[in-house]
């Protein structure tokens, strides 16, 4: 019998990156400036008035591009999907903004399986065992895979991202009525959330929507527009369907050079909830988070790494470290995260666009 590994909760965690700024940063392209002397001025004070603890100049973009579009030619219409896109991002955001120091573990899967199917109780099982070694759970908040893993985690330790449908969907009796559900009118903002909140991702068997997130989380990995997770692929015993959907992988999108082998590394198909919460919580055994420096990548840990793990990926990940500069460093003052300066970390010069790559460097760190 394996045993599961207990996760120590950190005490605080980074930013989760799922943006354009994964390697360094990119200017906002609209212009501050309305074009209206008097109505700059005007949003030049409030923005120094009542930007709270945050930076003026963000909140001074923010009102600036609003007001471009209020004067513009575009569409009611289009006004209305930017109002309640921003709308659903402040909301959820204040609705997580509690549990940022708290790991979490989005689940995806068909809203059609039923209680009584291997998959089910699979996820009620997975969901459960993670929430007693501290993670929570998000899911869609709807029936089906949903509803089972917000089952195993217990309502407290469940959040749901409902999507309002004309028709099926609606949100399951765990989270129904909870602090932590809300619903979504759009996709993509939903979306967003189940994957900019999250440090892991388990999918079980599911159809388009399922097979949608799971390649848009693999892309977003792949490019580096998302921080790097772990992600699951979980079939119960006995059960083929992620097995079946790597060999179309292999041989549909690998077989023709459309994805590179290390590609296939951010991905991993399980087979018991013990297997998958055993992944997800080796991922962060000696590894805390990451960030962009210039051309440097940080790593931080949790503890200092031993020399010759040092030298072994100054080895064998020679063809991402351009400048061959591996070096450790017990803290840094320049951390972006103030509260993470103290943490242990190494650096080194990385080349642009590895990110598969950097997920399985990140594997050997935790090996040491």
């Amino acid at each position: 019998m394996v045993h599961s590994i207990t996760m120590s909760s950190p005490e605080f965690l980074a930013a989760r990156d799922l943006n354009s700024r994964a390697e360094r940063p990119v200017a906002v392209s609209i212009p501050v400036s309305t074009g209206n002397p008097v109505l700059d001025a005007n949003l030049f004070d409030l923005s120094r008035r009542f930007c709270g603890s945050h930076d003026p100049d963000t909140v001074l973009q923010m009102l600036a591009t609003v007001m471009n579009a209020a004067a513009s030619e575009l569409g009611e219409h289009e006004l209305e999907i930017m109002n309640t896109s921003l709308d659903e991002l402040f909301v959820a955001d204040k609705m997580f903004y509690p549990y940022r120091n708290v790991r979490k573990i989005t689940c995806f899967g068909s809203a059609r399986i039923r209680q009584n199917e291997p998959s089910y109780k699979l996820a009620v099982d997975f969901a459960r065992l993670a929430a007693e070694h501290g993670y929570m759970i998000i899911t869609g908040g709807g029936p089906g895979i949903m509803q089972a893993a917000n089952e195993g985690a217990g309502r407290e330790k469940s959040f749901g991202l409902n999507i309002t449908l004309p028709f099926e969907q609606h949100a399951n009796p765990i989270v129904d009525g909870s602090d932590k559900m809300m619903n979504f009118y759009y996709f993509f903002t939903r979306k967003l959330n189940l994957l900019k909140q999250t440090h892991a991702l388990v999918a079980f068997p599911g159809g388009f929507g399922t097979m949608d997130e799971i390649f848009e989380t693999v892309t977003l990995m792949q490019t580096g527009k998302c921080t790097i997770f772990p992600v699951v692929l979980l079939d119960p015993p006995g059960e083929t369907f992620w097995a079946r959907w790597m060999r179309f992988a292999s041989k549909e999108l690998l077989a023709d050079k459309l994805i590179s082998p290390e590609d296939m590394s951010l991905l991993y198909v399980s087979k018991s909830a013990e297997d998958a919460y055993n992944y997800i919580s080796r991922f962060y055994k000696h590894f805390h988070s990451y960030y962009f420096e210039g051309k440097k990548a940080v790593i931080r840990l949790n503890t200092v790494a031993p020399q010759d793990t040092l030298d072994w990926i100054s080895k064998d990940f020679a063809d991402i470290l351009p400048e061959g500069d591996v070096e450790q460093a017990v803290s840094d003052p320049k951390d972006p995260e103030p509260m993470l300066v103290q943490m242990p970390r190494i650096s080194f010069t990385f080349k642009s666009g590895a990110f598969a790559r950097l997920k399985e460097l990140i594997d050997v760190v935790n090996d040491f």
